[in-house]
């Protein structure tokens, strides 16, 4: 008897867990094993709040990445590098990336390109550009919508 209220508790915990913010599957497992529950009890009680609407694939990388996107200004390639570490399907990834809007995208891109082309202004024009076009891969921007931002910023 003392088990099942073991993991009822754990259950509730993983629950507030969960309500806090999104999780993914990978993250509440984790936790739970944290907690010391057997990874067959883990994944019992992660099958329950999947079952229950706490823990969900698809809604964890649409926020995931609409947060980094929006607050990070991360782009695509680093936000799709950063979200494989929790585990989830290419396919879950894929739309979830393309919920991002195109030309808020490319908006966002020609806007820290300005801003950072504008923070170099005692740079020469070639040394501009390559810590410009560094600063944008960095952030994870794709470099064929780099350099036409470039040559939007240059012209």
């Amino acid at each position: 008897m003392a088990r099942k209220l073991e993991l009822t508790e754990a259950k509730q915990r993983a629950a507030r867990f969960c309500a806090f913010q999104e999780r993914s599957p990978k993250e509440v497992s984790d936790k739970l094993k944290s907690w010391g529950l057997s990874s067959d009890d883990a994944e019992q009680v992660l099958s329950e709040l999947t079952k229950d609407g706490f823990v969900d694939s698809q809604r964890f990388a649409n926020a995931f990445c609409n947060d980094k996107f929006e607050f990070n200004s991360w782009g695509k390639q680093k936000i799709k590098a950063n979200i494989y570490q929790h585990q989830l399907g290419t396919e879950i990834i894929e739309r979830a990336l393309d919920r991002i809007n195109e030309k808020k995208y490319f908006d966002r891109l020609k806007d820290l390109a300005s801003k950072k082309w504008l923070s170099l202004e005692e740079e020469e024009l070639s040394k501009r550009k390559q810590k410009t076009l560094a600063f944008l891969v960095s952030k994870g921007f794709e470099t064929n919508l780099i350099w036409q931002a470039l040559g939007d910023l240059t012209d």
